[in-house]
């Protein structure tokens, strides 16, 4: 009950509820503990390794505001805006009775093939940036490639996610009868792209084109 709303009012807390918070945290410290009353709050919480109240009130108040509010902080807090996070979707992807069919996504390695179009894809992460790229093989030869660069803050997951959103989408486009062998190097996205309640959005644009 103590961090009821604590999105409105643990923002940028003022120096008073500080103390405030601190106080209340003090008395669990110290029973949980067993510690001597003269035991400095500071001392306390670095023995337990607990955050001070305020602290984790303020983060989750800033989690909040920025990922479910939707509202962007100062600049002094971070440069992340809200519309650069991805957002989390809930129920199903589609229709429970529209899915992907089963030889349409193998968690298998599918070896190589010259016999089908192919398509490798490739997300990944180093010091310098993260990137996400595909390319499509007739043959032996590459006759189509595409990349990106994203923010230095993405993860490779989703770097390989938005390399498997592109393939396929690109592949749709594609007017031939013959079949498509898209590789892929991450298991995560494969399980998201067949998760029909995957509560990530790019994945959720997989399964709808796959279908």
């Amino acid at each position: 009950m103590l961090a009821h709303g604590s999105a409105a009012w643990c923002l940028n807390p003022i120096s008073r509820m500080v103390r405030k918070l601190s106080s209340i945290q003090r008395g669990f410290l110290l029973v949980i503990s067993g510690a001597y009353r003269a035991t400095p709050t500071a001392a306390l919480q670095v023995i337990m390794d607990i955050l001070p109240l305020y602290l984790q009130l303020q983060f989750e108040s800033r989690v909040t505001n920025l990922c479910k509010l939707r509202t962007p902080l100062t600049p002094e807090i971070t440069t992340l805006r809200p519309e650069e996070i991805d957002e989390k979707e809930t129920g199903w992807a589609s229709h429970a009775a529209k899915h992907p069919q089963p030889n349409q996504i193998s968690l298998q390695d599918g070896g190589t093939s010259t016999t089908y179009a192919r398509i490798n894809t490739d997300g990944s992460k180093t010091v310098q940036s993260v990137g996400a790229a595909f390319c499509v093989f007739e043959g032996q030869n590459i006759i189509y490639r595409w990349s990106a660069k994203l923010r230095d803050d993405n993860a490779v997951f989703q770097a390989e996610l938005i390399s498997l959103k592109e393939v396929v989408q690109h592949a749709s486009q594609i007017n031939n009868n013959l079949p498509i062998l898209i590789h892929v190097d991450n298991q995560a996205s494969l399980q998201a792209s067949i998760n029909p309640k995957s509560s990530n959005k790019i994945a959720r644009i997989i399964t709808q084109t796959l279908i």
